[in-house]
Parts: structure tokens; C-alpha cells; sequence
């Protein structure tokens, strides 16, 4: 590569998708929750044609061709309920969800049509919580679910998918004696019990891998481990290593219920939900990076990125892990804010954390908070990528204050003037998450100018990031 690499092709965790879902407990009322808040989470993936087709709950579709840009489609169904599962069948794709009934469309972006409700081979009616389809390329179907002490599985009818072939049998339940970061707590430290859910079935060289995610969506500790096995309903072995994905602190932790996809090039990612839990257990982001398997066949620990990194299908064998280099040039440095409400000071905005926010003050006409690089006159960095997160404070769905676009500017100093490095100042895109790339400049320090806000809503600014060289 040059000495300036072209960072345009870049993502950074949390995953900006635009229009984020309002969370499904806020519409229906959440008594557990402090305020209203936006989520989703629990990523199914279809690498299909080239294009990237992300179903996570709360609120479907999210289409990407290269991983930088997604486009928000506002598929029939929208939303049927927690942890959406597709499978591409015989040539269809299928759809289903917690507790719903089985969907099918020749199309992956839809419309899908229903088949009717799950039943048992005598006909009864069945339900499933955390859903998983897979197909096997012998042209058989089965589902996975769970959600509480055990993982179960069984074959449907091929042809008529909507009909168990199998009894929904156990594949393997909790084990808090053994697997200990199974247990409840952000330390594992309840024994007692665990959770164990969202099932996913991946399949590579002969070998299924039935992963799964414990303790729960709430803990930091939340990760992702497997069984695998050499046929589809097991019998299973507890992969070594596990849990092969985990992160408990930053911007990404409680890395737990995703997909494994196979990419470009040979590659394979995981896709994964990343917990905020400030207004209440089920307020949650998406993340992904790559996967790499030992020669064993077992998966090796996932190397979790919250700085850019090469999008799919610019490196053709990440081995793990594709990041740029390019570092946080702002976290926890000096800054300084043109106002701030109590309790919501500058530093929250650097100090890589998904609950603390800066709020300048309602009557602040540009809220601007600055950044100072270093701590020496003489250091300057080079820096060409940001990443802006918001919290939308005020959000109150119930009474009609809804969330829209932020509009801001990122200025960098040349000397004694700034310089304005990325204008979206006139925005008109709603996104809660924000990452954009600029030619690189050299400085000792960066603002951002808070120029736009939804109606009935105050900037919360969760995070500023700016990134580059050091």
C-alpha cells in the first residue's frame, strides 16, 4: 500500500445503518426501561450476488454492496418479532422469527408471503423462540432453537417447510459446572443459572458448527461459543477454545447472538449484537469482523475491532483480523465544550463508552466541542476518519418526538485556523451512528460543530472519534 492509503474503503464497529429501529419494547412499553431508545440486534446475514443482506430485529432490511453504504428496506414483513432467521431453500428464501409463522419469497429483499404456523408431525401448531434455518446441500431442512437452558433442533419436510419431519430434540443444554463463562453476571459470577440462546448453524469442510450465545444479552460477558459435529442433529462436541468471540469492555462488548457468513475471496465474518443496556437490557448495536479457523477445524478466537478496518473484499485472506492502523486520536484527550448541561461533560464524549454522553446546553445556538491531540506544542497527527454516535435525548415515541438526522461539521486546526474536514452540516440522513473517511490533514486537534437536531430532541453525544495515523 501507499503512504496514504485510500481509507474510503473502510467500516468501524458499531455498524451506521441508517432510519435505526425504535426498540420493540419502547412501542409496546417496557416498564424495565428508563427512557425510550432505539435497538437492533441478533444479525442474520445472506451474502447473495455480491450484495450484503442484513435481517436484525427490530426492523428489516439493510442492503449493502461494499460494506461502507447500506441502504434501509423497508421490507414486507417488517418486523415479526425477535431474532429474525433467512435461509435460502430450493431457490426461495425462507423467513421466520421468534414465535412466528414461516414466510417464503423468491426474492431476498422480498415481499415474503406467509406459509402459515410451525406444526408438529400430527399437526399441532408449535412455537419457537431464537429460530434458526439451515439447508444443507444435500437439499435437507432443519431448525434450531432455544432460548433459556438448551439449545434443540430437528428436520423439517423439505417440501412443505412449515412441518417437522423430527421431534424438536435436545442438542445440548447449559453447563454453568464446566463453562464457566456460560454463567450469569458481567464476571460470571452466578453459578446458578445461565441463558443460553441464539442458535446458529454454519457449515465448512465437512463440519457442523451448532454456535450458540450465553449468559445473556444483558451482561457484558455475553459471547458466542460452538459444538460441532459431523451431521446436522449432532451428536455434538464442545469446541475447544470456547468462547471463540468475546469483548467485555469499550464500544463493542456483550459480543454475543449473530451469524457466520461466508464472504469474498474465501473469507468468512461474524456478525454479532454489541449491548448499550443504559435504558434498558434489549438497547443494542450490530458489529462484524473477520473469522478464522485452525487446522483442527476449530474456530480461533475472534479478534474484536472498534477501529476501521478493510471492508470484505479488499484483503482476499484477513486471517482474523483486517484493521487499517489508523488509531483513536481522541479518546480521553483534553477537550473543551462550548456549554454542557450538569452531569454531561466533554469527556464523556471521548471516554469509550456506549452510556455516558456530552450534552451541550437546549440554548446553546452551535454547540461545539473541541479535542486538543496532545499534550507537546510541537506533535500534530495525521488523522482522515471519524466516527460520530448519538444518543437522541428526549425520545418519546408516545407523545410524537421522534428521532431524525443530526447535521454537524468536523473542523481540524491548520496553525491558527481551522479547517472544515467533513461538512454535514446540512444532513438529511438518519443515522445514530456515523462513520466517514476525509482526505488526511495534519493537527494537534479537531471540533465538532453541532449544527442541526430533530424536532423535540437534544444532542446526546455518546462518542467522537477521530482517527489516524500515529
Amino acid at each position: 500500500m501507499s503512504d496514504h492509503p485510500d481509507y474510503t474503503r473502510t467500516y468501524c464497529n458499531p455498524v451506521p445503518l441508517p432510519d435505526y429501529p425504535i426498540g420493540r419494547n419502547c412501542v409496546g412499553g417496557d416498564p424495565n426501561s428508563l427512557c425510550d431508545y432505539r435497538e437492533t440486534a441478533d444479525p442474520t446475514v445472506l451474502y447473495e450476488n455480491g450484495k450484503w443482506y442484513l435481517y436484525p430485529s427490530c426492523g428489516m432490511l439493510y442492503v449493502s454492496e461494499d460494506f461502507r453504504t447500506w441502504r434501509h428496506i423497508r421490507m414486507e414483513p417488517y418486523d415479526i418479532g425477535y431474532a429474525p432467521t433467512v435461509v435460502k431453500h430450493r431457490g426461495r428464501f425462507l423467513l421466520a422469527a421468534s414465535g412466528s409463522e414461516l414466510y417464503v419469497s423468491d426474492r431476498p429483499e422480498g415481499p415474503f408471503r406467509s406459509l402459515g404456523p410451525f406444526r408438529d408431525a400430527q399437526g399441532n401448531r408449535v412455537g419457537f423462540g431464537d429460530p434458526m434455518l439451515f439447508s444443507d446441500e444435500d437439499g435437507r431442512l432443519y431448525m434450531y432453537s432455544g432460548c433459556g437452558e438448551a439449545i434443540r433442533g430437528c428436520e423439517l419436510d423439505p417440501d412443505d417447510p412449515t412441518r417437522m419431519r423430527t421431534e424438536n430434540r435436545l442438542m445440548f443444554s447449559m453447563n454453568v459446572d464446566e463453562h464457566i463463562w456460560e454463567r450469569m453476571g458481567d464476571w460470571n459470577e452466578d453459578r446458578s443459572y445461565s441463558w443460553i440462546e441464539g442458535s446458529w448453524m454454519y457449515k465448512r469442510n465437512g463440519i457442523y458448527y451448532l454456535i450458540y450465545s450465553a449468559p445473556g444479552t444483558q451482561w457484558s460477558t455475553y459471547a458466542m461459543g460452538a459444538y460441532t459435529g459431523t451431521s446436522p442433529l449432532g451428536p455434538w462436541t464442545y469446541m475447544p477454545g470456547n468462547p471463540f468471540l468475546i469483548s467485555r469492555h469499550g464500544l463493542i462488548r456483550g459480543t454475543g447472538h449473530g451469524s457466520v457468513v461466508d464472504g469474498p475471496d474465501g473469507t468468512a465474518w461474524v456478525f454479532y449484537t454489541c449491548c448499550v443496556c443504559r435504558a434498558g437490557i434489549f438497547e443494542r448495536r450490530i458489529g462484524f469482523d473477520p473469522i478464522g479457523f485452525g487446522e483442527d477445524g476449530t474456530i480461533l478466537p475472534v479478534r474484536v475491532s472498534e477501529t476501521p478496518s478493510w471492508a470484505p473484499g479488499v484483503l482476499p485472506h484477513p486471517e482474523r483480523s483486517n484493521l487499517t492502523g489508523l488509531l483513536p486520536m481522541t479518546q480521553r484527550k483534553p477537550c473543551r465544550a462550548s456549554s454542557s448541561v450538569p452531569g454531561r461533560d466533554p469527556i464523556y464524549a471521548t471516554d469509550d463508552s456506549m452510556i455516558t454522553w456530552w450534552q451541550p446546553e437546549r440554548e446553546d445556538p452551535e454547540p461545539v466541542l473541541t479535542v486538543f491531540l496532545s499534550h507537546t506544542e510541537h506533535a500534530v497527527f495525521r488523522v482522515s476518519a471519524v466516527r460520530v454516535i448519538w444518543t437522541d435525548v428526549g425520545l418519546d415515541i408516545h407523545h410524537g418526538v421522534l428521532p431524525g438526522p443530526f447535521g454537524y461539521a468536523v473542523d481540524a486546526k491548520n496553525g491558527e485556523d481551522w479547517v472544515c474536514v467533513l461538512d454535514k452540516s446540512d444532513n438529511t440522513v438518519d443515522m445514530l451512528i456515523d462513520y466517514q473517511t476525509f482526505p488526511p490533514v495534519l493537527t494537534d486537534a479537531v471540533r465538532i460543530r453541532i449544527t442541526k437536531k430533530p424536532a423535540g430532541i437534544e444532542p446526546g453525544l455518546v462518542s467522537f472519534t477521530v482517527f489516524g495515523a500515529p
